[in-house]
């Protein structure tokens, strides 16, 4: 079978056909600079050591210091590191951070880990990968199944190699160490700020549009909870253990308090969110969800990709050949990017009192994106992953030749 990354990349060569002077830089973006992979040891709490496999990819290192998020997941490998490297980098390109993009992972199920081997494990990561993590060199922050406590916990890892200077980086931290309160659900927010900002454009009425959204963790029940103050009715919603419909609409709140308590009642399975008839599904839990198996049997008008590389490349075509639109993750999850920038900029000035409005700014970021993509949509036949990436290229681009890497 074809890589995860073999396959991202592959939608390159979609805009090398668009722009050829972006043939350079589309051959450089198909490596990554630097993959580390270690091996961490954990005491468990009846005594054992346990050894599990560790990851840091520094994907491209044209506009910064590389900047991604760090995962604990049973499935994660090399692979998996690379191709979300790869995506921060087009990511952080596209919002014009400066920032390359990076990933970290840690093969391990966060559900077998106690609270003490969660703070170690942490800590361990941030020790582990002391020798890359700086914050003018790679920034790391919460990604699946880590949190701003998790974070917390790897800056005291890297503190016997950096002291002071570790706060810097790591981002998404608890705020009472120098985290921003605009980092919690960034993700989820910033996609529904972006749909009402391209709504036009994307022909999408939010106030009236009926959703339906895969995953119930932070960023779906986030995404959620403002999509409906914005009008828009949460027809369906799933986890890993199935969905619940409501035609009518689902109480968002309710329904988190229910699946927090253990008590909510799943009225069908997890594969029906799929075809439910809906203006929009947003794709909020996992990597590859939506492939040429079954992207012919959607019943959506758009796609919100939020979750990084929902939707294989092998499902392009069914969907543009349906007329479904995707709104594609490296403009619709940069939510979180954006913040992690303002925190790394508030520790760098001094504090978050010197940066001016933080909501503001966070919400110029998103616009600024957004519109970019826009100004490319005529290029791309309509097509908003391709414009997001034909942007990206473009700022990618310029900057290897600034740097003399490229003839102009």
């Amino acid at each position: 079978m074809t890589g995860l990354l073999e396959q991202a990349v592959h939608r390159l060569d979609r805009i090398m056909g668009i722009d050829k002077e972006l043939a350079d830089i589309c051959r450089l973006l198909k490596l990554p600079a630097e993959l580390i992979e270690r091996e961490l040891a954990i005491s468990r709490d009846d005594g054992r050591t346990d050894l599990m496999r560790a990851w840091r990819c520094r994907y491209n290192t044209l506009k910064g210091p590389t900047k991604g998020g760090v995962r604990f997941s049973a499935s994660a490998d090399a692979d998996e590191v690379k191709r979300l490297g790869f995506l921060m980098t087009l990511k952080c390109a596209l919002l014009d951070l400066p920032f390359g993009g990076a990933k970290g992972a840690v093969r391990i199920d966060p559900q077998t880990l106690t609270d003490a081997e969660r703070r170690q494990l942490a800590m361990a990561y941030g020790e582990l990968f002391s020798d890359t993590l700086r914050e003018d060199n790679d920034i790391a922050a919460p990604d699946v199944a880590t949190t701003p406590e998790d974070m917390g916990n790897l800056v005291k890892g890297l503190e016997p190699a950096h002291n002071s200077g570790s706060a810097g980086a790591v981002m998404g931290k608890p705020v009472d160490i120098g985290g921003l309160s605009i980092r919690e659900g960034a993700t989820g927010r910033g996609a529904v700020f972006l749909l009402q900002r391209l709504a036009e454009d994307l022909g999408i009425d939010l106030s009236s549009a009926r959703i339906a959204v895969q995953g119930m963790g932070t960023v779906g029940l986030e995404f959620a909870r403002n999509a409906t103050k914005t009008g828009a009715i949460i027809v369906a919603m799933s986890d890993s253990s199935g969905a619940v419909l409501n035609a009518d609409g689902l109480d968002i709140e309710q329904l988190s308090q229910q699946k927090a308590t253990g008590r909510l009642n799943y009225n069908n399975d997890c594969d029906a969110i799929l075809k439910v008839d809906a203006d929009i599904l947003c794709l909020a839990a996992t990597s590859d969800v939506i492939d040429a198996s079954n992207a012919g049997g959607l019943s959506c008008r758009m796609i919100v990709e939020i979750a990084n590389a929902a939707i294989s490349v092998n499902a392009d075509e069914v969907l543009s050949k349906n007329g479904i639109i995707v709104g594609p993750d490296i403009l619709f999850n940069s939510g979180g990017v954006a913040a992690s920038h303002l925190e790394w900029l508030a520790y760098r000035k001094g504090g978050k009192d010197k940066l001016g409005d933080i909501e503001a700014m966070w919400k110029d970021r998103l616009s600024a994106a957004a519109g970019s993509v826009s100004s490319t949509i005529h290029e791309c036949d309509g097509n908003w992953r391709n414009a997001a990436l034909l942007y990206a290229l473009r700022d990618l681009n310029a900057v290897a030749i600034g740097q003399g890497l490229f003839e102009n």
